[in-house]
């Protein structure tokens, strides 16, 4: 029965305040509930992977998290650890032994709580460990930066320590060296000579530090924690503060309504449309019935009101759950608005061609990175990360300030509702999901005609005219 009659994931909302670690037992818990529902085919590491299409790709993934749920950060952080383990394994162990794994002693981590913040002693403390740490010395007047092997102010990052290359350059937003060790309590910056030393510091500015552009939804116990296992060693492990708590997040709670949303293939005017058209054929055939059974026709003609139930109550059905059902028929879908907005920067005239929907797909696929060739290497940084989301480095992931915005907002209710710049639903797993909920609602609508065209068929004429 759970074929007939599939369930999607539910809805589930962000985290108030910091990720803790009750929140993550309960993304852990909401994980494994969701695993009912969603196919290994949508799981999330065949999305992280790289195995899944369009509109289930990591790149569409992405798109959802920057303009739908807002909370792009996390992947964005987590697809470059990954990366991040892999190329620090690649390493020389001449190299890797520079930056041996962390063992963490929470005994020693600093106090970041907001309370510190309100405490006069502790916040002159912080900002005289930050002001001594900008001008070379500890907290006991020696010289911070010693030669042997200790870090010398920093300079800007040169793009070479990562695979990753940014999209712009740090803003003045974006928290110096010496702010960032001084938010974990330290007196000392990490050592120059650990491996990919630069791009550890660019990261914890950008995503683990206060009022970083792309800042982790941390607590301050594992904001603490990680900062403090940074200033050690540059290993992987040094980052799984951070790293398990972004995880959690993305598999409890951001995948769980990523493969619900992309379940939709039409966009929300004309699932409204659609659901109100299933509704009114409802009603017609409710008219028809009654009119029929009023008249002196046969009462076999009542019939013909079942057409209208099957019809409305499936369409509703379909609509319910995100589906329109006559663009089911072909599998595609609507563009979304970003995707629209895009072929437009690109200036390809491709809505009046008669091989516009392929063109489409192979812009799509280059934009994700997922392209349908076995040949390309897994770590081709030029078609993997080639939308601008996907960047690790840059500016604030901002929803309002997209230029497609406006421009869709600006556009008639009738041209959304009747929307005809659609595109073929590449992945298989998604078209069975949707095939299977289409084939739920016509059972359903089964169910429900058949006794209601009985009790019609048996009442008896009314003979009004």
């Amino acid at each position: 029965m759970s074929v007939l009659f599939y369930r999607r994931p539910d809805y589930l909302n962000k985290a108030n305040g910091p990720i803790n670690k009750n929140d993550c037992q309960l993304y852990v818990q909401r994980a494994k509930s969701s695993q009912r529902v969603i196919p290994d085919g949508l799981s999330f590491d065949e999305i992280i992977n790289k195995k899944t299409l369009p509109p289930c790709s990591v790149g569409d993934f992405m798109d959802y998290l920057v303009y739908i749920e807002h909370d792009a950060e996390n992947l964005q952080f987590f697809l470059w650890y990954k990366d991040y383990c892999r190329r620090f394994d690649a390493l020389p162990e001449k190299e890797k032994a520079l930056s041996p794994a962390w063992v963490q002693e929470t005994e020693d981590v600093p106090d970041l709580s907001k309370d510190s913040e309100k405490d006069p002693k502790k916040k002159v403390k912080r900002e005289t460990i930050q002001g001594m740490m900008e001008s070379g010395y500890d907290t006991k007047g020696a010289a911070l930066f010693s030669e042997d092997k200790m870090e010398t102010p920093m300079s800007p990052i040169k793009e070479n320590g990562s695979h990753f290359a940014p999209s712009v350059s740090d803003a003045t937003t974006v928290p110096t060296n010496a702010e960032v060790t001084a938010q974990a309590g330290l007196k000392w910056q990490g050592f120059t000579v650990q491996p990919m030393r630069d791009e550890v510091n660019r990261v914890m500015r950008h995503y683990l530090a206060f009022t970083a552009p792309r800042e982790l939804n941390l607590s301050h116990k594992d904001r603490a924690l990680c900062l403090h296992a940074l200033q050690h060693t540059t290993h992987p492990s040094a980052f799984l503060p951070a790293v398990n708590i972004a995880e959690t997040a993305l598999r409890g709670q951001s995948h769980p309504n990523f493969v619900r949303w992309s379940i939709c293939n039409g966009n929300k005017p004309r699932v409204f449309f659609v659901r109100t058209m299933g509704v009114s054929n409802i009603l017609f055939g409710f008219l028809i019935a009654i009119l029929l059974t009023l008249s002196r026709a046969s009462r076999w003609f009542r019939i013909f009101a079942a057409l209208e139930w099957f019809i409305g109550i499936s369409t509703m059905v379909c609509a319910y759950k995100g589906l329109c059902i006559i663009m089911h028929h072909s599998h595609s879908r609507n563009l979304r608005p970003w995707e629209q907005d895009l072929d437009v920067e690109l200036g390809e005239n491709r809505r009046n061609s008669t091989s516009s929907t392929a063109q489409r797909d192979t812009t799509m696929a280059s934009r994700t990175g997922h392209y349908d060739d076995s040949s390309k290497e897994d770590d081709d940084a030029s078609s993997t990360f080639a939308a601008e989301n996907m960047n690790v480095f840059g500016p604030k992931n901002s929803f309002d300030s997209a230029s497609w915005i406006s421009k869709y907002e600006k556009r008639p209710i009738l041209s959304k509702v009747f929307e005809k710049h659609s595109v073929w639903t590449q992945d298989d797993t998604l078209r069975i999901l949707q095939d299977k909920i289409v084939l739920g609602a016509n059972l359903w609508a089964v169910i429900l005609t058949v006794p209601l065209t009985i009790i019609f068929v048996a009442l008896p004429k009314g003979n009004f005219y």
